[in-house]
């Protein structure tokens, strides 16, 4: 089975950031700079074995951990990149993903995003959503560091009417202005932490997308004191000031943008001890498991006070860490394996039996994709690999995929297949074609006969109009690969019970 990294959240926030405009800088104080910590290595005397188990253990406890600290400061830190867009800061793109985003894998080309990087140590955040009247789906989302989804609203969660919310940290004490209701105070499991909007497409014509962009656009973030001083209204993002984060870093933070595929053990460590030392990334404390691990941990130099210093590890004991740090990834992989569901051949992710301190299956899923939606309220994903026989797609074939109308998966909100490459990438194609959705489909985009819709994966056109209408491009001279959507997915598509179809060589 193969697995691409960067998609979900840290998708969604490039995909946001990647192609909007830069944020334009304006005067204000930005987060004090943390005061410096002496540098450590690892304690002295742990044996090879000792360090390769340690740095397993970090891996698992600590993956989501570090890609949370990483794209943080892509995204508030590295000014004069296109990412770069500062803290507490909501921007929006308002373009579908088509096969010139190269920055990250398997995305989708359903929806418009908006996200950014927030920390409220100093002060609430307050989220503003307009009324959706045309009934799309919508949802805006916030994760703290260990993948914990602490607030979604939308049109699956809290309906389609006008919403507003605070976001408070876990420890902050103050006012709050008179006219929030309790539903609309929400407390943050972390001081920092990211926030995600995503907006569906349906009928992809002039009309639709402005009515897209519209919802995009509209759902706006500023801190408190911002919000106060516009008259109780978050001010336009172009009145915001772009104020950079001040958090610690190390050099190599500006190499691994893309740290799933560049970051060595090393760089994660030293990735987890500024973590260790953020006070803005509030720890659990009622993890009596978390506390042993990081006491196991302390012995690496992963502990308060100090921060982890490359200079001071060996080159024996940096081997030693990447093969812990190696072994811990297969291990992790091979967990999530096992944790998915066959859904009559498709693999299923589902939160039916999600254990969030099962720490080696999640840093699976957080190796597979950052910031993933688990549990998978929002929306479950199936991964197919193979045709009916067992056999790799091949794009230099052709396959059929059928849906019965009678018997659509099952949810409240869309459903999308996007097809990829075998890096999990869309294929570039003369029509820009790169998945379907359950709403192109209710709006009469494909040939329908004796109530099925039969799409056609393959790397040619097909010749026959109607079989056109129809068509998945495929890459030839590759393998491919689909990554189903259920977005308000139903039973069946959480207990895998939904019998999905299989994708057929063609006759």
């Amino acid at each position: 089975m193969s697995y691409r990294l960067m998609t979900s959240l840290a998708a969604s926030m490039l995909a946001a950031s990647a192609l909007s405009a830069a944020p334009v800088s304006a005067p204000q104080t930005a987060p004090a700079a943390p005061a410096a910590l002496p540098s450590t290595g690892f304690d002295a005397g742990l044996s090879k074995a000792e360090i390769e188990a340690l740095s397993a253990e970090a891996f698992y406890w600590g993956l989501n951990i570090a890609g949370f600290y990483e794209l943080r400061h892509v995204y508030t830190q590295m000014e004069g990149s296109p990412v770069f867009h500062g803290v507490n800061r909501l921007q929006a793109n308002d373009k579908l993903m088509d096969a010139s985003a190269r920055f990250a894998t398997t995305i989708n080309a359903s929806t418009l995003y908006s996200g950014g990087a927030f920390d409220v140590s100093q002060e609430p955040i307050v989220v503003e959503a307009p009324a959706v009247t045309d009934k799309r789906y919508w949802s805006t989302q916030a994760l703290d560091q260990n993948a914990n989804w602490f607030l979604m609203v939308g049109s699956q969660f809290t309906g389609n009417g006008a919403q507003r919310y605070l976001i408070v940290g876990p420890h902050w004490r103050g006012a709050i202005p008179a006219g929030f209701r309790s539903t609309e105070i929400v407390r943050a499991t972390s001081n920092s932490f990211m926030l995600t909007t995503r907006v569906a497409v349906t009928t992809r014509d002039e009309a639709d997308m402005a009515g897209a962009r519209k919802v995009v656009r509209g759902v706006a973030v500023a801190p408190l004191s911002l919000w106060s001083a516009n008259g109780g209204k978050v001010p336009p993002l172009a009145e915001q000031p772009a104020v950079p984060g001040r958090y610690r870093t190390f050099p190599r933070m500006r190499q691994i943008v893309d740290y799933g595929r560049t970051m060595t053990a090393t760089d994660f460590l030293q990735l987890l001890s500024l973590s260790i030392n953020d006070p803005s990334i509030t720890r659990r404390t009622d993890s009596v498991k978390e506390t042993a691990t990081l006491a196991r941990l302390s012995r690496l130099g992963l502990r308060e006070g100090v921060l982890l210093d490359a200079a001071r590890i060996s080159p024996a004991e940096m081997a030693a860490a990447q093969a812990g740090f190696d072994a811990a990834r297969r291990k992790a992989k091979q967990a999530l394996e096992a944790s998915l569901i066959d859904m009559n051949g498709w693999r299923l992710q589902s939160s039916l039996f999600y254990d969030d301190l099962d720490y080696v299956a999640k840093a699976g899923v957080d190796d597979v994709a950052w910031g993933t939606p688990v549990p998978y309220q929002s929306h479950s994903i199936a991964y197919v690999f193979q045709d009916s026989h067992g056999k790799p797609l091949d794009g230099n074939q052709r396959y059929t995929l059928t849906l019965d109308l009678a018997n659509l998966p099952p949810v409240t909100e869309f459903w999308e297949l996007p097809v990829y490459d075998s890096a999990g990438y869309f294929i570039p194609n003369p029509i820009n074609r790169y998945s379907t959705t359950s709403y192109l489909l209710a709006h009469g985009a494909y040939t329908v006969r004796d109530n099925h819709v039969t799409f056609y994966l393959q790397p040619d056109k097909p010749t026959d109009p109607d079989k056109a209408r129809n068509w998945l491009p495929t890459a030839r001279g590759d393998t491919f690969q689909l990554a189903a959507r259920f977005y308000g997915p139903k039973a069946p598509l959480v207990d895998g019970s939904y019998p999905m179809p299989r994708i057929e060589p063609a006759r």
